[in-house]
């Protein structure tokens, strides 16, 4: 049997060692864009739209403040509701 032979043998025949780090570069570099991605001379960029992230932010916070004051005041209401009589 030639050398040539014997050692693609060998190399098929081999399992390739998992590493952790390697297949955690390998799926980062998957997600991200290309690494040589330029940004066009032609095309703007886009101008903010202040109105719809307000409004995003407002509606937000319709939700969060009176939530907020349910989770971190219902023991002061407690003691006002049962007024020491539990």
């Amino acid at each position: 049997m030639s050398p040539i032979v014997v050692r693609s043998a060998a190399r098929a025949v081999q399992r390739r060692q998992f590493s952790l780090l390697t297949a955690m570069r390998n799926a980062g570099r998957a997600m991200e864009s290309h690494p040589f991605e330029r940004l066009p001379l032609t095309q703007q960029p886009a101008k903010p739209d202040y109105a719809k992230m307000f409004k995003r932010v407002g509606s937000q916070a319709l939700f969060f403040f009176p939530g907020f004051a349910v989770i971190l005041g219902w023991p002061l209401a407690a003691q006002y509701a049962f007024d020491g009589r539990l």
